[in-house]
């Protein structure tokens, strides 16, 4: 992965340390309403070591970029900004400020969410620097709903959240989130290079816990440090369950996950696996597709072998059409192709 071509959008002179302790990665796009709240809590930290903020603008078509430079004006020795001359997409942004960062930890944060505790960074600093076998910790978070659904705020982590996290709690649920992206503070080593295939994923969260949890297990802080807005702005890599290209990159993605762990949790992958293909089987997209229906059938049914038949019967009735009609069309095809030939 080489985004070197996008050095040259950046901001100003920033003066930033040579070896700071932590780096933050900053991306924003339409963030003009959220990001100076994001900026002044980082900035504000209270740490006794060096960080730096490695921030990513998008082309916004608000005021982004005015707030990016003002900050990255006022802070030449804590921000290197990139402000970028056309939209190079979330994905994109993201990688290329993450390989501008030089520390030992690396954090993440959206311009739209935002720490609420003084000291957060030096208490995850603290937890990694005591737990050298650790590769990340994350915290707790608090959900701010600004979609206009009017639901209360929540908290993402419950009370019997485990301490330590291992690579088998991210299989087992189709979705599984319980770490807010603006919580997690990781060891770069372990993800730095990343592999080829995580380019191709829309998802970056689920790969990279995946690939953390393998070098060491994932600790938890059980205070509550940030806050995740959950709007209707922005850019998100969460797209619909009923998307054909969202649900063949889950797929593509359970893959390469299954590969890269060497297939130590096949059994807990194969069924998130199974879970996508008979979703396709549901998507718009191949409403009128009976071939293409069939092949993820055949996919849920290779890759739960065991399920019980009458599940199957019922998933193909219900999708397709009756095991009795299946039958009966292929042997009536069968015919015909007969008497034309």
């Amino acid at each position: 992965m080489d985004y070197s071509h996008l050095d040259s959008h950046i901001y100003g002179q920033s003066q930033l340390t040579e070896n700071p302790k932590v780096s933050i990665c900053l991306i924003t796009y339409n963030h003009s309403s959220y990001l100076e709240t994001c900026l002044k809590n980082i900035v504000e930290q209270i740490v006794d070591f060096e960080f730096e903020v490695i921030l990513g603008e998008d082309h916004s078509t608000d005021d982004t970029a005015r707030i990016v430079k003002k900050y990255a004006d006022a802070y030449p020795k804590l921000i290197k900004a990139f402000i970028r001359p056309e939209n190079a997409g979330p994905k994109t942004n993201f990688l290329h400020c993450f390989l501008q960062c030089k520390g030992e930890y690396v954090v993440f944060i959206e311009g739209d969410d935002y720490w609420t505790n003084l000291y957060k960074l030096q208490k995850q600093v603290d937890f990694l620097d005591q737990n050298p076998s650790a590769s990340a910790c994350f915290h707790n978070a608090e959900i701010l709903f600004e979609d206009g659904s009017n639901k209360p705020n929540q908290i993402i982590n419950t009370p019997n959240q485990a301490k330590w996290t291992y690579t088998k709690d991210f299989f087992k649920e189709k979705e599984t989130w319980f770490m807010a992206t603006a919580s997690v503070m990781m060891r770069r080593k372990f993800v730095n290079p990343l592999p080829n295939w995580f380019v191709d994923c829309k998802s970056g969260d689920i790969p990279m816990y995946v690939i953390l949890s393998e070098n060491g297990p994932i600790g938890y802080l059980a205070e509550t440090m940030s806050i995740y807005r959950k709007n209707l702005g922005g850019q998100s890599f969460t797209d619909s369950n009923t998307s054909k290209a969202f649900l063949q990159n889950r797929i593509f993605m359970y893959t390469m996950l299954n590969q890269y762990t060497k297939y130590q949790y096949i059994h807990l992958i194969n069924s998130i696996l199974a879970e996508y293909h008979e979703l396709l089987i549901h998507c718009i997209e191949h409403k009128e597709s009976f071939i293409k229906k069939i092949y993820h059938f055949y996919y849920v049914f290779s890759l739960q072998p065991n399920k019980n038949f009458k599940t199957f019967s019922l998933l193909f009735k219900r999708n397709l059409m009756s095991i009795k009609a299946l039958l009966f069309y292929l042997e009536t095809r069968s015919k015909i192709n007969k008497i034309l030939k």
